[in-house]
């Protein structure tokens, strides 16, 4: 017997891939190569005052969005991998916010971020057609 994986538990792991990215790239900008005489803990707080003062004003949004991408990404990961699209609403709903949530990356041109989020897309939409 060849045992299948749902296609909401593949697009539940899936969504889990931008999440790791985003926490890749955080991990990367706050703790690799902090400024000599710092600690890496005090580096990554000096790099977070900084990217969220007024200074770095025209950029705020941008990391931001990189912190609400990984949560939005996790939450809906666990959604579907806690099978919460077990109804066909559930899971057109599901499916509805992972499209916009490729939509909205693609429009503040995070291309990579956005392939990642829109993978998922096509097993949800195949979650919507076994229900």
């Amino acid at each position: 017997m060849i045992a299948r994986i749902a296609p909401h538990q593949i697009a539940g792991s899936l969504l889990l891939l931008p999440a790791v990215a985003g926490i890749a790239i955080w991990y990367v900008y706050l703790f690799v190569s902090p400024p000599s005489g710092l600690s890496a803990l005090d580096g990554a707080l000096l790099q977070l005052r900084y990217t969220f003062s007024e200074e770095n004003s025209h950029a705020w949004w941008w990391f931001a969005w990189l912190i609400a991408l990984p949560v939005a990404c996790t939450c809906l990961g666990l959604a579907y991998l806690l099978n919460a699209g077990r109804t066909r609403m559930g899971s057109i709903a599901l499916f509805s916010i992972v499209v916009a949530l490729a939509l909205a990356a693609l429009f503040l041109k995070h291309f990579t971020m956005a392939f990642l989020v829109a993978g998922p897309a096509f097993w949800g939409y195949r979650a919507i057609r076994d229900r």
